[in-house]
């Protein structure tokens, strides 16, 4: 006959057992659904779960050793992973999105939620990062913020940054250059060789600024019609102005024809340039007002140029 004890030794075995069962099963699902690494001091791969392997489309042998910029996207601004490691080096915890690159090219988001991994002392050993994919609440996001016909961002989303982006460019120094665009006697063009002609200029009109203004912060913009915005930011004025000339010219370099645009008889634009000082305080409003004045003053001077707001350190024309 069994003591008392040994079937209480047996019982507690058995509860071990299913709480090991347990905790194996959780540990499988935390592995097959949650988006989790871990990296050393240096920011290279410890570990990884097999649903990081499965939203990257690398192998754990391919990722473990490796720093985590294997899955970096280039259009990625540096400043997101300045701060991130600025935070995680203060021993706090990292929250945001970031924007990865899959093995095979696709770009795909999550949130991450990264925090130092510290010893007994209090020392910080490595990191360790949980995240979300969030990729197709990117997609949905991205439907609202750009325009349908030609891919650029809408006027709703102009309206969202660029007061954030006027904020940005006071932290960091710089000078935020706001350039409005208008194709050159559109109506006409319309009227001569049909709205879907005139469609794929303004996507030509886009896709040629796009290969310009191409640089992590920079942003182009469909704020209706023929009427485009690029927001960008640049270290000094007569680099902004230089940049500007150059979309000007890219777009005149294209050759489309447009007879009733005299004397150019080819698809022009005309700009018109606001750049804030980060130094000096601006009314939203104001901004686009003055880039429109700026652009009216163009189209005035005789189009297929560039104007540029005034202000009290005034910068040459072309």
């Amino acid at each position: 006959m069994l003591s008392n004890s040994h079937i209480d030794g047996k019982k507690l075995i058995g509860e071990l057992e299913s709480l090991l069962n347990e905790i194996h099963r959780y540990s499988d699902t935390i592995n097959q659904y949650v988006i989790t690494s871990s990296t050393d001091l240096d920011g290279t791969i410890t570990s990884v779960s097999q649903a990081f392997c499965q939203v990257s489309g690398y192998s754990k042998e391919e990722l473990i050793g490796q720093n985590h910029n294997i899955v970096r996207h280039p259009e990625t601004p540096p400043e997101l992973y300045r701060e991130l490691w600025q935070t995680l080096q203060a021993g706090n915890t990292w929250q945001g999105e970031i924007q990865n690159l899959s093995k095979s090219g696709e770009s795909y988001w999550v949130t991450a939620n990264i925090e130092p991994l510290k010893n007994e002392c209090g020392e910080i050993t490595g990191y360790i990062a949980i995240r979300q994919n969030i990729t197709d609440h990117k997609y949905i996001e991205s439907l609202t913020i750009t325009d349908e016909l030609t891919g650029a961002h809408n006027r709703r989303y102009y309206n969202q940054i660029l007061q954030p982006e006027i904020d940005r460019a006071k932290r960091d120094d710089v000078f935020l250059c706001f350039l409005m665009i208008d194709a050159d006697n559109f109506k006409k063009y319309n009227d001569t060789y049909g709205h879907q002609s005139g469609d794929e200029v303004l996507k030509t009109i886009v896709s040629t600024a796009q290969s310009i203004f191409k640089r992590a912060g920079d942003y182009v913009f469909r704020l209706g019609g023929e009427e485009f915005a690029v927001l960008f930011r640049t270290e000094n004025p007569e680099k902004a102005a230089l940049i500007s000339e150059h979309a000007r010219q890219a777009i005149y370099d294209c050759n489309i024809e447009h007879s009733g645009n005299s004397p150019f008889y080819r698809i022009t634009i005309s700009l018109g340039l606001m750049i804030l000082d980060p130094t000096e305080t601006y009314i939203v409003e104001e901004i686009y007002k003055y880039a429109d004045e700026a652009l009216y003053k163009a189209k005035e001077n005789g189009r297929n140029r560039i104007e540029i707001h005034k202000t009290d350190n005034e910068i040459e024309l072309f």
